[in-house]
């Protein structure tokens, strides 16, 4: 479990309730990884929603010849596995860390129910994931074209 005011200081539960909040702080817990290691491949089930807290992740898709290239990095405060909210609930792309990072992982299931009974919270996590994936779709396309 990770604490309500941890949470807090992240947008995306802003305009959430105090009870809500507790219930999601009861879904969370804080994870550490090394530099250089692989949390994610395409395809792997969506179990957590992430929130970097401190450290850098490299989002990356993998073209047909089997380059890797690099959309975006992601920072403290970003949203990691936003899938996680999103049927079918895989990840869509390769995400490694860059430096040692701390996240705060937040079972996805639970937090899909949540969401579903507090509407603030489900418009909250849905627009910050409708953000991101703009931006990383812009990303790719600046990518794709730069090749």
């Amino acid at each position: 479990m990770v604490s309500p005011e941890m949470l807090r200081r992240y947008s995306y539960f802003a305009k959430v309730s105090e009870e809500t909040l507790k219930e999601i702080a009861m879904l969370a817990e804080e994870k550490s990884y090394p530099a250089g290691m692989r949390l994610f491949y395409v395809g792997d089930p969506a179990d957590h929603l992430n929130i970097i807290v401190e450290g850098e992740v490299d989002i990356q898709y993998e073209l047909g010849n089997g380059e890797k290239r690099t959309v975006d990095t992601l920072v403290p405060g970003d949203i990691l596995v936003w899938s996680a909210l999103v049927e079918p609930y895989r990840t869509t792309a390769i995400g490694t860390t860059t430096k040692p990072t701390k996240v705060i992982a937040i079972k996805a299931k639970p937090l899909r129910e949540l969401c579903d009974k507090d509407s603030m919270l489900g418009y909250q996590l849905m627009r910050e994931i409708a953000k991101l994936l703009a931006s990383r779709l812009e990303s790719a396309r600046v990518q794709l074209a730069a090749t």
